[in-house]
């Protein structure tokens, strides 16, 4: 990808340029290397990449290797990840409104205060995956949002669900066992044994 630099005050990623210059920069190097169809492709290899507070919306990730990347705070808004790679990712804060994640592989997945609203899971493995609640700049709890979510035959075992709000998500054959559902809302949710949840 090759090294980003300040336009403003000169300064690069290994110097830790602080001022948000740089954030607006490697944006617009991104955008470029996705319309000349660079590195952002299915099946790309991005393990342990620095892609935080990037924006991805509608990308084509599909299978790619993003093994322990950091997606914190990214927009990755109807992104398609079907089948990728994503164990021990972090995806906090990151915007995944309508992203396809279909069979994608997710464990240990940090998706704290993610917004997975409409996206589709279906036959995801997010075992032991945290999908809790983080607290915002009030000091309110913020759950993962996955309301309307396709979670259906995804396989959530041990997942932190605390808090996430999964009204009218669809969790037909989803796996449960062992996750922590504690007031987690389910309200109009499709169950794994097929009902709606009062």
């Amino acid at each position: 990808m090759g090294a980003w630099a300040c336009e403003v005050c000169g300064g690069d990623e290994d110097r830790r340029c602080t001022c948000d210059h740089l954030l607006e920069f490697r944006d617009k190097q991104f955008e470029r290397l996705v319309s000349n169809d660079s590195w952002v492709r299915p099946n790309a290899n991005l393990v342990g990449a620095q892609l935080h507070k990037l924006n991805l919306s509608g990308a084509n990730l599909r299978g790619a290797m993003l093994m322990e990347a950091d997606l914190s705070c990214t927009n990755l808004k109807g992104a398609n990840l079907r089948d990728a790679n994503l164990r021990d990712a972090n995806l906090s804060d990151a915007n995944l409104y309508g992203a396809d994640l279909s069979g994608a592989y997710m464990s240990r997945t940090n998706l704290k205060g993610a917004h997975l609203s409409t996206a589709c899971l279906a036959s995801a493995l997010l075992f032991n995956a945290d999908l809790s609640y983080v607290f915002d700049e009030d000091g309110d709890e913020q759950g993962t949002n996955l309301s309307g979510a396709d979670l259906s035959g995804a396989s959530l075992s041990g997942a932190n669900l605390s808090r996430a709000n999964l009204s009218g998500a669809n969790l037909s054959r989803a796996d449960l066992t062992n996750a922590n559902v504690y007031r987690t809302n389910f309200s109009g949710a499709t169950m794994p044994n097929g009902t709606i949840h009062n």
